[in-house]
């Protein structure tokens, strides 16, 4: 069974091409467009890892990941952002 990488993200061609790519890679891919939906996936199936968009339409991804956390979720998460502030970086090593 293929491992499964869970891509949050509302920009439906990056994410459309994403998972072209992992899939190509033999990755089993879903994509969820907001952060509720992303943490809706996450509690009904978990995935092996996450790609994270930071901003998001509904929660941003720094509040994701941070319910992830919360929840007690282990998973691997890859952050995704045209933001390049160090505070954020910093912001997203902290939360996890």
């Amino acid at each position: 069974m293929a491992e499964t990488v869970l891509i949050i993200d509302d920009d439906s061609r990056l994410s459309a091409m994403l998972g072209e790519y992992l899939a190509a890679a033999g990755f089993a891919v879903e994509r969820r467009l907001t952060g509720r939906d992303g943490l809706d996936a996450v509690a009904r199936r978990p995935p092996d890892a996450v790609i994270l968009d930071l901003m998001l339409p509904d929660l941003d991804g720094f509040e994701v990941c941070r319910r992830l956390r919360a929840a007690g979720a282990g998973v691997p998460i890859l952050m995704l952002t045209a933001r390049g502030e160090e505070t954020d970086r910093i912001i997203g090593l902290e939360i996890g």
